[in-house]
């Protein structure tokens, strides 16, 4: 399932002294740029099927209307990321001889997200029998329910619905993808697969009391699944409720310690609840397991410009323009670097 993630790294309080009107001028540029900006990134991860992270690097593509749009390589825990990418439906598209193909549809849209973390993906070695692909649905990508599994498991107009629900996402009719994976529940609760992306098209339409609502069943139905308890933080993040974000923070890095996704947003509930050194811990805990996540790097910048730690802010934006000198907040981002560079040590 796709997840929101929050991206109000902006200084809403700035800090006293001579600093303020430098931070009162590129704050304002950050924030300009994560309200404007349409890139989005898209960041997943491989694992086999209960073996875990895959024992080679696994090219991924990315397809956009047909058209191959990137590709990338595993790294040594299988994971991979897109990023810079408009809003589109795309495609992440893996053919690694030796497993099933797998071809995933993801629909970006940055009214809400501006990183949209897939769920595990998870490879089939090809000669595991077709049985044994069905604990795929729990916690994964319904793009990657074996279909005949699918139609074995659930009454047919159920499986007809959920096949008017991805063909509808396909195409971008959210509301109408909406309506069909709703009838389809109502025929079959148990359809993991149609719960799972019903909660993330809630979740886009930022109608989150119904994306609580279905993420909470998709825990009660699968209790191991770590992204769940990922977007369900994501959700009371998103509606101001701190310490319930924080218990299902615990609940899901229980499941996944090692998850960059999962630290972020534990950083981003303490920096809200004005903790900033532990914000700031989890923030390089979230590097350590991701280095990739490039958010991270910028809610470090945010929180040195807000208490005025100048030359951190000017490493931690030297990081980031390393790592993403192509992103749409990489102007905003050497312009306040040049700034921080030309002020006189204090």
């Amino acid at each position: 399932m796709r997840q929101a993630t929050p991206f109000s790294f902006v200084l809403r309080r700035l800090s006293r002294g001579s600093l303020y009107l430098l931070v009162c001028c590129f704050s304002c540029a950050f924030l300009q740029a994560q309200q404007t900006s349409d890139a989005i990134t898209i960041v997943g991860q491989i694992r086999v099927t209960r073996l875990g992270p895959p024992p080679m690097r696994v090219l991924v593509k990315l397809e956009r209307s047909g058209a191959q749009a990137g590709e990338t390589y595993s790294d040594a825990e299988g994971k991979f990321f897109f990023g810079d990418l408009p809003p589109n439906l795309y495609r992440v598209v893996i053919r690694q001889e030796g497993y099933r193909a797998v071809d995933v549809a993801v629909s970006l849209n940055s009214s809400v997200q501006h990183t949209v973390y897939l769920p595990a993906i998870e490879l089939v070695p090809e000669e595991n029998t077709r049985t044994a692909a069905q604990p795929t649905m729990k916690g994964a990508n319904p793009a990657m329910v074996d279909e005949s599994a699918l139609a074995d498991s659930f009454p047919k107009e159920a499986t007809k619905q959920y096949d008017k629900a991805t063909k509808a996402e396909r195409q971008g009719k959210h509301q109408e993808a909406i309506d069909h994976y709703e009838k389809a529940l109502a025929i079959a609760p148990a359809m993991y697969a149609a719960r799972n992306n019903l909660a993330s098209l809630y979740l886009e339409q930022q109608r989150f009391s119904e994306a609580e609502t279905q993420l909470k069943k998709v825990i009660a139905e699968n209790h191991a699944d770590a992204n769940a308890y990922f977007n369900l933080a994501n959700v009371y993040l998103l509606t101001n409720r701190l310490n319930q974000a924080t218990e299902a923070l615990e609940e899901g890095l229980q499941r996944q310690p090692q998850s960059g996704l999962g630290e972020f947003l534990m950083g981003s509930v303490l920096v809200r609840k004005g903790n900033m050194r532990e914000g700031e811990k989890h923030f390089r805990i979230a590097l350590n397991n991701d280095p990739n996540l490039a958010n991270a790097h910028l809610a470090l910048v945010n929180l040195y410009v807000k208490e005025a730690r100048c030359d951190e802010a000017v490493a931690e934006l030297s990081s980031f323009l390393k790592q993403s000198p192509d992103s749409p907040y990489a102007p905003h981002a050497r312009e306040l670097l040049t700034k921080l560079q030309s002020k006189p040590s204090q």
